[in-house]
């Protein structure tokens, strides 16, 4: 009885927390129903360490129906990590700032920045501007396991595709990921595939990160990045 119990009060959170996203209610009561469904869940304790289960669970396509925001912070222009750290380029910025928490160890944790292009992304999304989905397959062949991102244009109009490599931490539920592949795919006005111009290869460290499982259940999904932004994706299809 107790385990379903559990399942109904996430189940009612969810739907709490959907309905406040979808009424726009302010980022504090967001935040605030976000932390009421995570922190009631433990991934662990849901699926007993096994890494079958935490795939099956994350697996699909998913459609980004909040963010949390994050302001810029021109010391690090290029988005700040949680854990500190300042690979590639980040570090050329920390040291031209002379940044003491963008130079501390990667022991420490602070508080992240989003990227300036995610910001971008980011505030069209309550405004109708992009359609964000995310496809994560994390089952069958290692090679295979991919978190697909797809920024979508308006009507029909393409979308921008970022794909990375993937890989289960079952114990945490975090997802470790590599981009490899982008480009911009337009259908109108004409039809024409734009390469990403980044070079994933040289970039190493810069070009990984990782989404942590915050929450996962009742089609909604809930998850944290390496630089601090809190996602809320809702479950569109069960085909990644």
């Amino acid at each position: 009885p107790r385990p379903k119990r559990r399942r109904a009060v996430a189940s009612s959170s969810a739907r709490d927390l959907l309905d406040a996203i979808a009424r726009e209610a302010d980022d504090d009561a967001i935040r605030a129903r976000v932390d009421a469904l995570t922190e009631a869940f433990d991934v662990a304790r849901a699926f007993g360490g096994d890494g079958d289960a935490v795939a099956a669970a994350l697996h699909g396509t998913w459609r980004l129906a909040h963010a949390s925001k994050s302001a810029f912070d021109p010391r690090a222009p290029l988005g700040r990590r949680t854990d500190a750290t300042t690979p590639g380029l980040e570090a050329a910025f920390a040291t031209l700032f002379d940044d003491a928490n963008a130079n501390a160890s990667a022991s420490g944790s602070g508080s992240g920045s989003s990227s300036p292009i995610q910001r971008a992304v980011l505030s069209k999304l309550s405004d109708g501007g992009f359609a964000v989905r995310q496809g994560v397959r994390l089952r069958g062949e290692a090679r295979k396991r991919r978190v697909d991102q797809a920024v979508c244009f308006g009507d029909g109009y393409g979308w921008f595709r970022l794909s990375a490599n993937a890989r289960l931490d079952a114990r945490e539920g975090r997802i470790d990921y590599g981009f490899d592949l982008a480009y911009v795919d337009l259908k109108k006005p004409i039809a024409v595939r734009v390469p990403y111009p980044v070079p994933f290869r040289l970039l190493g460290k810069e070009a990984m990160g990782y989404l942590t499982c915050d929450y996962v259940g009742a089609g909604v999904r809930v998850c944290t990045g390496n630089k601090g932004t809190t996602f809320v994706f809702v479950m569109e299809d069960d085909d990644a």
